[in-house]
């Protein structure tokens, strides 16, 4: 029959959680630095088109009558 220890099972879950813990840490950073080298950190400005001009309401989709 097996024996656990208490001591071992308190490691195990030390471990596990300080794996959790460090993998975050590295998808956090990781995430940062992709970001930052891309230069696509900013909202792009002046880009919307005003409803009137929207593209579903011209004339490419033609009018019902």
């Amino acid at each position: 029959m097996s024996y656990s220890s208490g001591s071992v099972d308190r490691r195990s879950v030390s471990s596990v959680i300080a794996s959790a813990v460090v993998g975050v840490a590295l998808g956090v950073v990781s995430v940062i630095g992709v970001a930052s080298f891309s230069g696509q950190d900013t909202v792009p400005q002046g880009n919307a088109v005003p409803a009137d001009e929207a593209l579903l309401g011209g004339p490419e989709y033609g009018t019902r009558g």
